[in-house]
């Protein structure tokens, strides 16, 4: 309980610096209840940083040769979800950031709805401001908690995909990890829909998030970045585990959507368990009903020595 919730706050976030790279302007500077962030820029490319112990961790990047691209390996992995569920109407987006995921996805796949959540007020005011979020009733922000969006929305709603991408400051929140929130999601989702991950696979955490999913979830399928230091897991409502052929076979049918090699992607599907199977499961640590309470607990900002949740 108590051990594993502490250790599942201190995941790091991508990349980072201790400074900005030499040329890199400031555009603007906003500090929240919940991050402190940062958007600067060079020449080629615009960056969000959450800003944590004088650490800039990138959160967002574009690339401003090809602002319509995904520019980071992580963000292209996490399209794996495709390959499970190639036909999706409306999408739900819990951790926004600068928007890159849900901008490309709304703009290649028209009549796309999206949903995109984020706890952050200013990450969202940032985002719209300098990372072109589009301006469309069918591409919606809530600046909301990502268990509570969803408890709190319409019961009939159902969502073919949701993305998981929240990180608070550096840390996902461990109300946002749990077998309870899965379970949840996995309630909200249309016949064949499926719950998409970004997990850091080099992490004390990793395993534990593996068997969460396994439990919550009838199937699953794991894709390796090409960093290799995030693995994206697809969690899908259906019992039916889909094979190579089937996963190929829906890459290519969706790669003219794509302006990079799903193909490839596919390939990068694998089947060995990288992870201890034994590990705790992870549960709520507040009692059910009280959502509200332990989502205010675990979204207290994190940062510095004073985080109630940094890992001695």
């Amino acid at each position: 309980g108590g051990a594993v919730a502490a250790a599942a706050t201190a995941a790091s976030l991508w990349p980072a610096r201790r400074a900005l790279a030499a040329g890199e302007r400031v555009l603007e500077e906003a500090k929240s209840p919940y991050n402190h962030i940062v958007v600067a820029e060079t020449d080629q490319v615009r960056t969000m940083y959450f800003v944590v112990d004088g650490t800039y961790y990138i959160e967002s990047r574009l690339d401003r040769a090809q602002p319509l691209a995904l520019d980071l390996d992580y963000t292209r992995t996490m399209m794996s979800g495709f390959l499970v569920q190639p036909a999706i109407k409306r999408l739900l987006m819990i951790g926004f950031g600068g928007g890159t995921i849900s901008n490309y996805l709304f703009r290649r796949f028209p009549g796309l709805e999206v949903d995109a959540v984020d706890i952050d007020g200013e990450v969202i005011r940032l985002a719209r401001k300098y990372f072109d979020v589009p301006h469309d009733p069918r591409y919606r922000t809530h600046a909301a908690d990502g268990r509570l969006f969803v408890e709190r929305s319409d019961a009939k709603a159902r969502w073919d995909m949701i993305m998981l991408d929240a990180f608070r400051g550096v840390f996902v929140p461990f109300h946002l990890k749990t077998r309870e929130y899965y379970a949840m999601l996995r309630s909200r989702l249309a016949a064949e829909g499926v719950v998409v991950a970004n997990l850091h696979n080099a992490t004390p955490m990793y395993a534990h998030d593996r068997v969460t999913f396994e439990e919550a979830f009838p199937s699953g399928y794991a894709f390796m970045a090409e960093s290799s230091r995030q693995t994206t897991y697809v969690a899908s409502a259906s019992a039916r585990q889909l094979g190579a052929y089937e996963l190929r076979a829906n890459a290519r049918k969706l790669d003219p959507h794509f302006d990079f090699d799903l193909p490839g992607l596919a390939a990068r599907w694998y089947l060995g368990r990288d992870f201890d199977p034994n590990v705790e499961v992870l549960r709520d640590d507040f009692p059910e009903g009280q959502t509200p309470g332990g989502a205010e607990r675990h979204n207290l900002r994190c940062e510095g020595d004073d985080c109630p949740y940094r890992m001695k």
